[in-house]
């Protein structure tokens, strides 16, 4: 990057006129033939000036260096410290041959000396400008280079945050159409789901109005054996009421078990739904807001991070509560299993008190006709009482007539009779 020298550097001219143009003794600057010559020695001194500016210049060629760099300000600085040298030295000389009879040139000495004193301070402030000038263009360089390496620098940052930020959008993009595919996919195994849980309600529905079916027919079943037998059968009705009874509690166990898990499977598929489209809402406000970001990406990169970060814990979270639901269904499908089983337990139970039913009415049956049989015979013993009991004074005067000698042992026996009689009577 090019800067602009100030003064006499930043013209660009030869280096012969750019020499020229400092303040050193070229010929131009000796005096005329018409003034007289100086002394040998000044004249010495002004010739190894000259050669030392050679020196320096050929030295310079060889190295080449930029007008204004620090090896020509060296050499301008080194001239001007030996300039001023030259005049004192002049006047040494003079000073030690002042006893010599030419008092023309004294003169034109003491002359020359202010002119000089004051070009040397016109050269030593040019010096000092030009020094100052150098300081600050090679500052302003330094500057400039450093703010084109800054720019530069984050001309490389940008360029690599904005691949990185694309590399990301894809990623997002990506993402994005993953997790839809994966919200399809829940909602597809959510209503296959909910279809399954509806037809195994289908069916312990109808299993239910089958068991109320069975109890209807059981109440009619018992009510007509009510009234076949209600005179006979108390202690038969009092335990079929209670047969009754517990089969009604255990009906109505399993009505209300059936109740709570149609409220459980109403519930658990609100939770589900809601959780589902709650997800979903979330899952499209997230999209929207990414899509919204992702249009403005040196603003928002902190924040875009942070809400990835939520998003992906979200993410987590929603597949652990999915995990959960299905433990949960499987919990429910395996209550389901228990209250199959414990549905045919009860039709099992039913039809054993159906069938003790049956044994009952038979062994009551057989009880009657015991019964009936026992009243007849009780019939039979109360008739022979009542004969013996009217025929008693006759038997007694016939056998104190007949057998008087035997009426001790056949009282005995006559009396044992009596008992077993009065045993069998009661």
């Amino acid at each position: 990057m090019a800067c602009s020298l100030p003064g006499s550097l930043s013209m660009g001219f030869p280096r012969q006129e750019y020499w020229s143009r400092l303040p050193l003794p070229f010929p131009g600057d000796l005096p005329s033939p018409g003034i007289e010559p100086e002394s040998p020695t000044l004249t010495l001194d002004l010739g190894e000036a000259m050669m030392k500016a050679k020196r320096v210049r050929a030295q310079r060629s060889l190295v080449q260096p930029l007008p204004g760099s620090p090896q020509e300000l060296e050499l301008v600085e080194s001239l001007l410290k030996s300039r001023p040298e030259e005049p004192e030295g002049c006047w040494e000389v003079r000073s030690a041959g002042a006893g010599a009879p030419r008092g023309s040139s004294g003169r034109q000495e003491r002359s020359r000396l202010p002119w000089e004193d004051t070009t040397v301070e016109e050269d030593a402030s040019k010096l000092t400008a030009l020094r100052l000038r150098l300081d600050e263009s090679q500052k302003v360089l330094l500057k400039e280079r450093e703010d084109k390496m800054a720019l530069s620098r984050n001309i490389e940052k940008l360029e690599g945050e904005l691949s990185q930020w694309k590399i990301k959008y894809e990623e997002l993009s990506k993402t994005k159409q993953e997790m839809l595919k994966q919200l399809s996919i829940l909602k597809e195994a959510h209503q296959d789901e909910l279809g399954r849980m509806s037809e195994d309600l289908e069916d312990e529905l109808g299993a239910r109005s089958s068991m109320d079916r069975k109890m209807a027919e059981l109440r009619g079943e018992m009510e007509r054996l009510q009234a076949e037998n209600n005179a006979a059968e108390w202690g038969r009705r009092e335990r079929l009421e209670t047969e009754k009874l517990g089969l009604e509690r255990e009906n109505k166990k399993l009505r209300a078990q059936v109740g709570d898990l149609e409220e459980a499977l109403a519930r658990r598929r609100r939770q589900t739904a809601s959780a589902l489209d709650c997800d979903l809402r979330a899952s499209q406000a997230a999209l929207f807001e990414k899509n919204k970001e992702l249009a403005d990406l040196k603003h928002v990169h902190g924040k875009l991070k942070k809400q990835f970060q939520e998003k992906v814990a979200e993410l987590a979270h929603a597949n652990r509560r999915v995990e959960q639901h299905e433990a949960e269904v499987k919990k429910l499908r395996l209550r389901v299993e228990e209250l199959k089983k414990e549905l045919a337990q009860a039709e099992d139970e039913l039809d054993e008190a159906h069938n003790q039913a049956r044994k009952l009415q038979r062994s009551l049956d057989e009880q009657t006709e015991q019964s009936e049989n026992l009243q007849v015979q009780l019939e039979h013993v109360q008739s022979r009482l009542r004969r013996q009991q009217q025929n008693a004074p006759l038997f007694g005067k016939i056998r104190s007539a007949r057998f008087g000698a035997e009426e001790a042992g056949d009282g005995a026996s006559d009396l044992d009779e009596d008992e077993d009689l009065q045993i069998q009577v009661a």
